[in-house]
């Protein structure tokens, strides 16, 4: 369902030189690339949201002709779901190797362990509660001990261990400190790093839903036994630092979240000929536009506006807008 980026790069070039308007380096090209991505999956949700309004006016047909279903597939090829562990105040975040760390002073390291995958091994130690590793081992080497569950009360230089009696063959505890950066310190649900844009987020197998509340809302909800949120009926609103959900009593267990991803970037990717300097293409370390295939033609015409900025040719720039307001007018 991807663009080529060669193909789009390749026609962009064909366009420009052909009316002898000078040459786009790849930088260059892949500076516009993403910004021309970003933008058209941003008007595909404003578009979708138009073709919903006509919808309830009859204004659209079934079929070829169902607009609203057609644009839905431009968005859905950018939906992602993941599991996300709703954690404690001062919790150790998960997915991080504290392996890692056995070059520290003073960390105790077991010098052999039978080899296998230890889940869920309880710790102890420090001033919180709840930690919860998994331990990946092979060869008799511990490989990485991650975190999963992560407790809450834990302060920056608490020392956890690990029970010897807790891994099969060790020969003492593992014991490691707790970091700064280890810490979650207000207890928010950490966001994936490609989130643009959440659509949902539930619980127990999708068959709860989250409802999402300003923040300014969330102490009047919890003002009244009317509206307290409960584990049938719980409440989320999202600030900086991530996502909080109430009520408390869902802190180590798993929300759904169902969220529109950030594009990949696009990147053509090239080398250089030594001998005249010209830009071969390199499918190896290029990467291609997420977009829908029917948005290539709009994908080519938005970078043509650019590049007349950046090549200061008002022709160009013309051309690409009167393209561009018929695609509009057609789609009107």
């Amino acid at each position: 369902m991807a663009i080529s980026v060669n193909k789009v790069y390749r026609t962009v070039l064909s366009i420009m030189n052909k009316e002898g308007r000078g040459f786009l380096t790849p930088d260059q090209f892949n500076r516009i690339g993403r910004e021309v991505q970003l933008d058209l999956l941003e008007r595909a949700f404003f578009d979708y949201n138009k073709a919903l309004n006509r919808k309830k006016g009859s204004a659209t047909n079934d079929e070829y002709g169902n607009i609203p279903k057609n644009i839905k597939e431009k968005i859905d090829i950018f939906s992602k779901e993941t599991e996300l562990l709703i954690p404690g105040i001062n919790s150790i975040r998960p997915g991080i190797n504290v392996r890692v760390r056995s070059s520290i002073v003073g960390v105790s390291v077991p010098t052999q362990i039978t080899a296998g995958t230890y889940s869920n091994v309880a710790t102890t130690g420090g001033s919180g509660s709840g930690l919860t590793v998994t331990v990946y081992s092979s060869g008799g080497n511990w490989d990485s001990i991650t975190t999963v569950a992560g407790g809450s009360g834990y302060a920056v230089g608490d020392v956890i261990t690990i029970p010897q009696a807790s891994i099969t063959g060790s020969n003492n505890p593992y014991t490691f400190p707790i970091e700064a950066t280890d810490l979650n310190v207000y207890g928010s649900v950490l966001l994936p790093t490609d989130l643009y844009r959440i659509i949902s987020l539930s619980r127990s197998s999708r068959s709860v839903n989250l409802e999402e509340l300003n923040k300014s809302e969330y102490t009047y909800v919890n003002s009244s036994k009317l509206t307290t949120p409960s584990e049938i009926y719980p409440v989320y609103y999202r600030d900086s630092f991530g996502i909080k959900v109430s009520p408390t009593s869902l802190i180590n267990s798993n929300v759904t979240l169902d969220y529109i991803k950030s594009p990949t970037d696009p990147y053509w990717g090239y080398t250089v000929n030594g001998s005249n300097g010209s830009y071969g293409f390199n499918a190896a370390a290029s990467a291609d536009f997420d977009l829908h295939v029917a948005d290539e033609v709009d994908l080519t015409i938005k970078i043509l506006s650019y590049v007349g900025v950046i090549i200061k040719d008002p022709t160009v720039i013309q051309v690409a807008n009167s393209e561009e307001t018929k695609i509009i007018q057609l789609e009107n």
